[in-house]
């Protein structure tokens, strides 16, 4: 697959969707390199980004065209987020629709079944490939359930990152059709799309580091530090009520670790938080360090919603939330990257234990030698 698209973002979540289901994926970001890179992989499918030309307009409707020309064969998808376009395309009576002769459209954002299925169906357009000929798509209904994942993953990224901008636009026009006759509305409607912008911050945070541990681009700023520091230093940033929620057990000299301190209190944030937002109003939560077979050890245990049985072997997948806290503002990522950042280290994360109430938590890492 050839795609045309200059976001970066969004050329690294569609590769990766693509590449993590057994697909292979060339991006350029260049309209003028499309032919060229037409000729150098001779790619089965072309996904064509509308990018604004001198005059205005896209130039995805002339590109199409032009490939259209030199390789009647290979099948081109729209890919827009201009629903006029996407609209003009379906209906394929335009005399520019009828040249550039798109094969289907692919909105953004995008569901990944329909992404998916849009390809298979503009790839099965072609004529039939020569017997040595690799086929770059397979059938999106096929796939191990690890490669689904991987897809259930972006398409869950996408629906995330859409619903904030949702509110984002919807309170910003509200915001301007009060700011005149009702100024105090208009602020809290401004108010509450920074607060959604907030959101797609963290979101698309999380997102990047979840890429980046992917691919193990993620660097380690690695150094020996003591982990009951590194863990009283957590709390502090937690501890914000007037009573103390967490009881801390830990020895006058904690064990010796090796890691990114930055990455490892960012799993502590993540464990710690979410023992204080699941939690009942003043609940205890409990946090022990301890230092058994050449690892240290952080417990985290504490009094909250708890996870079921059937749900706890998916907790730590990415963006999945269990029933009893869909209701709590969250992203379903922390726990995933955690867990990986984990790994990252040589060290482990688990679900210990868990009831009707109150969940424990395990950081493990190794000791610095």
């Amino acid at each position: 697959m050839l795609l045309v698209e200059d976001d970066v973002l969004l050329s690294e979540l569609v590769t990766t969707l693509v590449e993590g289901v057994g697909y292979r994926a060339v991006t350029i970001a260049d309209h003028d390199q499309i032919g060229d890179a037409i000729d150098r992989f001779d790619p089965k499918c072309v996904i064509l980004d509308g990018e604004i030309g001198r005059t205005g307009l896209s130039r995805s409707w002339d590109d199409a065209a032009a490939i259209r020309r030199e390789h009647p064969a290979l099948p081109v998808l729209m890919f827009t987020a201009d629903v006029d376009a996407i609209a003009e395309e379906r209906a394929g009576t335009s005399p520019r629709s009828r040249d550039a002769g798109f094969v289907g459209a692919v909105p953004k954002p995008f569901i990944v079944e329909e992404f998916l299925a849009t390809l298979q169906s503009a790839v099965r357009s072609s004529p039939p490939a020569e017997s040595d000929a690799v086929a770059i798509f397979s059938d999106p209904s096929g796939g191990s359930p690890a490669e689904w994942a991987k897809a259930d993953f972006f398409g869950a990224t996408i629906h995330e990152l859409k619903t904030p901008l949702t509110t984002i636009s919807g309170q910003m026009q509200r915001a301007r059709k009060l700011m005149t006759s009702d100024p105090a509305r208009g602020r809290a409607a401004m108010d509450l799309a920074l607060m959604q912008i907030g959101r797609m911050e963290s979101l698309i945070a999380g997102l990047h580091d979840a890429l980046r541990l992917r691919s193990n681009a993620m660097s380690l700023e690695v150094v020996t530090f003591d982990l009951c520091d590194a863990v009283a230093e957590a709390i502090i940033r937690h501890e914000l009520e007037e009573t103390a929620r967490f009881r801390f057990d830990y020895s006058e000299t904690g064990p010796r670790v090796r890691g990114d301190t930055g990455r490892i209190a960012q799993i502590l944030d993540n464990v710690l938080g979410n023992a204080l937002k699941y939690s009942p109003p003043g609940a205890p939560v409990d946090v022990t360090v301890t230092n058994t077979g050449g690892e240290a050890r952080v417990w985290v245990e504490d009094h909250g919603v708890g996870v079921s049985a059937d749900e706890r072997d998916r907790l730590f997948a990415p963006y999945f939330r269990t029933q009893r806290t869909r209701d709590i503002a969250g992203s379903g990522l922390g726990l995933h990257i955690s867990r990986r950042l984990a790994q990252q280290h040589g060290g482990r994360l688990w679900l210990e234990s868990s009831g009707d109430v109150g969940s424990t938590f395990v950081l493990a890492l190794p000791l610095a030698g």
